[in-house]
């Protein structure tokens, strides 16, 4: 993730992309139809094979999957109209026979094969969720085989990890990837702008816009500002504090739904008082959850377990609450007490001090809460602003980071579970090792009964809670504000998904 930019700066870097897309609101009747819409996050470039670049190839309707969950959170079709699952490991799959890619190439089964032989090269975090061990072509249809049982197959491959791009000489990946979403990239500025322009010949129908300009606007306030002030038509993500100001207004639509994003507070086991699960009880017993949410305001949530309370039975595992005394006891447990009396608790002489690690400026409010509370229990908490927590997890330079982490990515919880908790997995920057656990998240990824999948989430997600490890503090809707003049705003529980083909203005 990137650095926030400062409010001054970012609004005259918009306004000059602005004035060059054309004003914000749609143009005449005669004139070409545009939006100016703005993220709070682009990832380092365009090429969904790499990190999580995909997420942004999404959100800006660029790419598209296979498979793709609607706002139910189901499996449904997309580039596929139809798939069966033909053994335990083995997956065949139709490909529409309407699709085109933006350069007019079709969409068949032999470049969807060499779209995944691309990222499955070089992601090995694709290999590792998916298990792929082989792709033949069988006319008009992709079969995958798996080297194991692969229950959450077809959740997994609806992540935008795995966008279908055109794959071939002379492609720039990075600045203009060639998929079949419904807009198609004129010109992308890294950290600042996606010029979009409408894919005439897109399946699902064309859009009736003619562009669209995608901005990066990583401040919540920044971004509120630029929808109140009309150089952008439509944001996601509006913080609670400003929901105020767009809800009570005729001038503006809020399209908010339950959002799948949970703030996390994750655990560095490397570090010798977090391999401590005392410590790490200490902590999540320490947080007061239903005053953190008032922080966040409106539309926030207790969460204190990974996965919420409809899904995979919440209510029937031991969620955290806040105990002081609990806490207390788990302190002297690991063998720290306040030695000095400095209000700090100690050990050999050295306080508890732990860094808190984040970069998206917003969550600071919230950071000084959740430092207030450990205080009182005796742990002194340094709270770390960075300019990009990818670079921070990749050199394990933490030793608790704060994430807003999506706990139903892919509409399935064996994504978290294997990404963030599996020893073998390259996105484990916690380093958390267990085999047990490791055990546990094997049996889920390979059970297709699903009411016996949910009582094993339930067991893993009971596991998780009794040895604390990591914690799960507050969640919220996600939330999409736009002028009246645009109508069709997609708030889907997975935010990945926003701009659509029917998304308009001026109507």
């Amino acid at each position: 993730m990137r650095k926030p930019i400062l409010k001054a700066a970012l609004l005259a870097v918009l306004s000059a992309t602005l004035l060059v897309a054309g004003c914000s609101g749609g143009g005449s009747d005669n004139g070409p139809k545009h939006v100016d819409a703005a993220l709070y996050w682009f990832g380092t470039n365009l090429d969904p094979a790499v990190e999580y670049n995909g997420w942004t190839v999404r959100r800006a309707g660029i790419g598209e999957t296979l498979v793709t969950i609607d706002e139910n959170l189901e499996v449904v079709g997309e580039i596929a109209d139809s798939w069966e699952m033909v053994d335990d490991t083995t997956w065949r799959f139709h490909i529409r026979p309407e699709v085109t890619f933006h350069n007019g190439d079709p969409v068949d089964a032999a470049a969807v094969k060499a779209s995944f032989e691309r990222v499955l090269e070089m992601a090995e975090r694709a290999r590792t969720s998916t298990g792929i061990s082989d792709i033949t072509v069988d006319g008009d249809d992709v079969v995958f085989s798996t080297d194991e049982p692969q229950a959450s197959f077809l959740n997994e491959i609806s992540e935008p990890l795995f966008t279908v791009v055109a794959v071939g000489e002379g492609i720039d990946y990075e600045n203009a990837p060639i998929a079949s979403g419904p807009f198609k990239v004129a010109s992308f500025e890294p950290d600042v702008s996606i010029e979009l322009e409408r894919h005439d010949d897109y399946w699902d129908g064309a859009s009736d816009l003619d562009t669209i300009t995608v901005v990066n606007i990583e401040d919540d306030s920044t971004r509120a500002a630029a929808l109140q002030s009309g150089d952008v038509d439509v944001v996601q993500r509006i913080a609670a504090g400003d929901l105020d100001t767009f809800s009570g207004s005729d001038e503006y639509e809020v399209t908010k739904t339950r959002g799948i994003r949970s703030r996390a507070l994750q655990f560095n086991y490397d570090n010798p008082y977090l391999a401590d699960a005392n410590v790490r009880r200490a902590i999540a017993e320490s947080l007061d959850y239903e005053a953190l949410a008032e922080v966040l305001g409106e539309d926030a949530e207790v969460a204190a377990a990974p996965f919420p309370l409809e899904v995979y039975g919440y209510g029937q595992v031991p969620a955290y609450e806040f105990d002081a005394d609990a806490a207390a006891d788990h302190l002297a447990e690991a063998g720290f007490s306040d030695g000095d009396a400095d209000g700090y608790v100690d050990k050999d002489g050295q306080n508890l001090h732990l860094e808190l690690t984040y970069d998206l400026a917003d969550m600071t409010v919230f950071n000084e809460a959740v430092q207030d509370m450990l205080k009182q229990s005796g742990i002194e908490l340094e709270l770390k602003l960075v300019e990009n927590l990818d670079d921070v997890e990749a050199a394990g330079d933490f030793s608790i980071k704060q994430r807003n982490t999506q706990y139903l990515t892919t509409g399935d919880p064996v994504w978290l579970l294997t990404s963030l908790y599996d020893s073998g997995s390259e996105t484990n920057y916690g380093h958390y090792n267990d085999p047990e656990f490791d055990a546990m998240v094997d049996a889920v990824s390979q059970e297709f009964d699903q009411e016996e999948k949910a009582r094993l989430v339930s067991e893993a997600q009971t596991y998780m809670l009794e040895n604390a490890v990591d914690v799960y503090t507050v969640s919220q809707a996600n939330v999409v504000a736009s002028s009246t003049a645009v109508s069709n705003v997609l708030a889907h529980p997975i935010d990945y998904y926003f701009i659509t083909n029917e998304l308009t203005i001026g109507e």
